[in-house]
This record gives structure tokens, C-alpha cells and sequence, in this order.
């Protein structure tokens, strides 16, 4: 196995159409594949031809299909932090697979959600929401990005059969930008999203996330404070080829193990994040592997991992959304879909 960070990309520029709180705009174009790295040739709004990088995009020059939706600009004073939300629909007219996610986060801006929704009509103006408020009222989360410059390129699974994550026609996506000014000026805080799908009668193996952590989180003041070594076993029969870590600015380090049960931390962790703020997306070649148990409930392998912080403040800090709460949390992509797991203190729930 080697364990790699996802590199960052220049991309070329689009136009951007804003409505109140909202960008949107489609651009189909035709993917191929030139050492390593994808090239979408084609006019989208502006025109403008679009590079990315990152590997087998699609095979044999199949059309893909670039949508392009956004959250802000928000005017945000100094000292400001929020969560705000926004629906939008992906306007696709059909059914499609996700080959590549990625993001722009403007300043000020700590991480954005995107989510499939469970609405029915758009709601474009930016209003405060809880951070976190999709996986709390049952949605199913697709992306998070955590840098300015966010992406995530689907791999092929062992066989050579791309992998990509399914929406719906009119996909409805509930984004959620947490942002935070720490300048002493206004800011106009932005996020965007670009989802780069391929037809739905691609052949592909479907993918799709889990979502694990703890909220058993309690920091002294003027302290250090972890959660100790935890462990939760993976869904049966699948491989995880994307992960990444989760923790607010009290955070120093969020290390991930490849493991057979909470002692077994012996291999060199699979993630290991010591900077809260710009986590690195890390990349499995081969995927993680995590066979089944022999019961079908779940794999005889899983993941162990441990959240460290120092808290130099008067106040003791516990779990929460904010950004003065802590959050210990990891990410992870994995193939073949049974749906979005959601694992928290080892309590787990999937949705379809």
C-alpha cells in the first residue's frame, strides 16, 4: 500500500452568474486521459477551457459534464463567525455518476458541506444553520472540503472499472459554509462547488461515505486533553480510497490507523493531521481493504484513531459545532456503495 496527499491544482477561470447568495452555471465537456492528467476541451459559459489533474478522470473519452453551484458572497464583519445554508438543485436532467469533486473556499471561510438534500424547492438566500445540520436531520453528505482549493478525483477500483458516486435528476444539494473573520475589515465570504459527472450508463462500482467520530470530548482549561486510542470496525467487503480528519483550531494532532481492534496501532498511521485548519485528503493506492467478518454486519478490520488538543484558554471546551467547541471526526470514501454510514462512539446508522 502506498499512502499519498492529494496535490493542489490551478484551474481556469469561470464565469460566475450570481443570483442572492447563489452562483450556478453547467458546462459539458469531453474528458480524456493524457498522463495522469485529465482535460475537459469545450466552452462553458465563458468559453474557457478547464484542466484539472489527478488521474483516470474517465475511460475512452466519455462526455463529462462539469456543474458549477456556490454559496455568497456574504458580507461578513470582523470578529463574525457563522454556519449558513443554502438548497440549490444541480439542474442535471438526468441521473449521473460523479467522477471528481472540487471546491473554492474564499476567506474566512473554515470548511463547506455539500449534501444531498431531502427538499423539494431551492432556497437561495443564505440563513443561519447549525454546523453539521444535514447529517443531524438525515442527509447524506457528499463532499467537504477543508482547503481553499479542495478535490477529490474517483479512483478505479482493483479491476480497472472507474469508481463514482450516484445523483439523482435535479439533484437538490444543501450546501453549508462555516466561516469565521478573523481580519480586522469586512470580508465577502464565498464558497464554490464544481461536480464533474460522467451518463449513468457508465460502467462504474458505486461509491459512497462514512462519517466516524466521538462526542466524548472534554479539555481543560489551560490544558492538553485526548480521547485516547477508539476503534470502530468497517461496513463488510469494502475499500476505502479517500480519508480525511476533522478538529476545530484547539486541535495539534488526528492520527488514523489501518486496524484490527483499539490496540493494534503497530503500522504507521494511515492519516495522521497536525494542522486543524488544512487537513490533507489522503489517497490509498490499493484501497484499504476491509473484508467481511463472516457474519454480514460488518468487517473483521476497521479504524482506529485518537484526537489531541491544547486549550490555552480560562474555560473548559467540550464537543460542538462552533468554532470554540472541539469536533474529532474522520471522512472516508470507500466502494462498493451500501450507503452513508454514520458511526458516532460506536453507534452506527446508514441511509440508502
Amino acid at each position: 500500500m502506498s499512502l499519498h496527499r492529494s496535490p493542489s491544482f490551478a484551474f481556469s477561470s469561470f464565469a460566475l452568474i450570481f443570483a442572492v447568495g447563489c452562483t450556478s452555471s453547467i458546462e459539458t465537456t469531453t474528458g480524456t486521459t493524457t498522463g495522469g492528467t485529465t482535460t475537459g476541451a469545450g466552452g462553458g459559459p465563458s468559453g474557457s477551457t478547464t484542466s484539472g489533474g489527478g488521474g483516470d478522470m474517465v475511460d475512452g473519452g466519455v462526455p463529462f459534464t462539469t456543474i458549477e453551484e456556490g454559496i455568497g458572497p456574504i458580507k461578513t464583519g470582523s470578529g463574525e463567525e457563522h454556519t449558513q445554508c443554502i438548497t440549490v438543485s444541480l439542474k442535471n436532467a438526468k441521473s449521473a455518476f460523479v467522477r471528481r469533486f472540487r471546491a473554492d473556499l474564499g476567506v474566512g471561510s473554515h470548511h463547506m458541506i455539500a449534501y444531498k438534500s431531502n427538499a423539494t424547492a431551492e432556497s437561495l438566500v443564505p440563513t443561519d444553520c447549525q454546523g453539521f445540520s444535514g447529517l443531524l436531520s438525515g442527509e447524506h453528505p457528499i463532499f467537504i472540503a477543508q482547503q481553499a482549493k479542495a478535490q477529490l478525483d474517483f479512483p478505479s477500483d482493483e479491476n480497472g472499472v472507474p469508481v463514482a458516486l450516484e445523483i439523482a435528476p435535479n439533484q437538490m444539494v444543501r450546501l453549508e459554509l462555516h466561516f469565521i473573520n478573523t481580519t480586522t475589515q469586512p470580508l465577502d465570504v464565498t464558497g464554490k462547488l464544481f461536480v464533474d459527472t460522467v451518463p449513468l450508463d457508465t460502467n462504474v462500482v458505486k461509491s459512497d461515505l462514512a462519517f466516524w467520530g466521538t462526542q466524548q470530548i472534554k479539555i481543560p482549561a489551560n490544558g492538553t486533553g485526548d480521547t485516547g486510542v477508539r476503534f470502530q470496525k468497517a461496513l463488510p467487503a469494502t475499500k476505502t480510497f479517500a480519508l480525511t480528519t476533522h478538529q476545530h483550531h484547539l486541535g495539534t494532532e488526528m492520527r488514523v490507523w489501518y486496524a484490527n481492534s483499539v490496540n493494534d496501532q503497530n503500522m504507521k498511521p494511515v492519516a495522521d493531521g497536525k494542522n486543524w485548519s488544512d487537513p490533507p485528503l489522503e489517497l490509498f493506492t490499493p484501497a484499504l481493504d476491509f473484508p467481511d467478518s463472516g457474519n454480514g454486519k460488518n468487517s473483521s478490520r476497521g479504524l482506529a484513531f485518537e484526537c489531541n488538543w491544547t486549550n490555552p484558554t480560562a474555560s473548559d471546551v467540550k464537543f460542538g459545532e462552533g468554532f470554540n467547541d472541539e469536533m474529532c471526526f474522520l471522512w472516508q470514501y470507500y466502494y462498493p456503495s451500501q450507503g452513508f454510514q454514520l458511526c458516532i462512539d460506536g453507534f452506527c446508522k446508514k441511509v440508502q
